[in-house]
């Protein structure tokens, strides 16, 4: 028991310093090295470097660490391969992701059209992204809760955390509140729900990142 909240209190911890990190560097670092930079030279850096260096390795280290004390421990994180290539549920979410994202570009545009601004860069982004992020709200925190929470309620909570990690650059790009208002912000309580429930039901991070990555390269594609 005391293990247990040993290893939740590291996690509540490396959020709230993750957290910190991230409002940081969406709001103070980022503005000043887009006045130097392009847009699109900042996103790499944030998305793949930064990433790498305050997200997955903190998350991977400690997950070494305390895997014995988690739903998945690190002989069971990356699951079975060939189970995961065959595993159903994930074909269908990548088929009703990329419906949804085509409907939508044809109901905007009356046809279906690739973004002009879409490039190879952003689908290395969106794997960095899937990887990174999964690591951290799936492979970590979510795997930290699942031991002691009910599944849904650990679901819940991890849905939350992901959610508010967001607000930084939502507050930097000046959409905070027509996201609020607009109820937008859902999507990302759905789509947290989703990879956290794939990552339950496979037994594996490969699933949500897979799945990460493919949403959010769509987002480029389409938008």
């Amino acid at each position: 028991m005391k293990q247990n909240q040993n290893v939740r209190a590291a996690a509540l911890g490396y959020y709230l310093i993750l957290y910190i990190l991230w409002a940081v560097l969406e709001c103070v670092i980022v503005p000043k090295l887009e006045l130097h930079l392009s847009h699109a030279a900042v996103d790499v850096i944030k998305e793949t470097v930064c990433k790498i260096l305050f997200w997955f390795i903190p998350a991977l280290i400690l997950f070494i660490r305390h895997s014995d004390s988690m739903f998945l421990p690190k002989s069971e994180i990356l699951g079975n391969a060939k189970k995961t290539v065959t595993y159903i549920p994930m074909w269908i979410l990548i088929a009703v992701f990329t419906a949804w994202h085509l409907l939508l570009n044809y109901f905007h545009n009356g046809t279906i059209v690739l973004s002009p601004s879409f490039k190879a860069a952003d689908i290395l982004i969106s794997i960095f992204v899937g990887i990174t992020e999964e690591m951290v709200f799936r492979g970590f925190l979510l795997n930290t809760e699942l031991k002691e929470q009910r599944p849904w309620l650990a679901l819940s909570g991890n849905a939350v955390m992901f959610l508010l990690i967001h607000f930084p650059i939502w507050l930097r790009e000046d959409v905070f509140v027509t996201y609020m208002t607009s109820f937008a912000f859902m999507q990302l309580i759905a789509l947290s729900m989703i990879f956290g429930f794939a990552f339950v039901k496979s037994r594996s991070i490969v699933v949500p990142i897979i799945l990460h990555a493919y949403w959010d390269m769509l987002c480029f594609a389409f938008a």
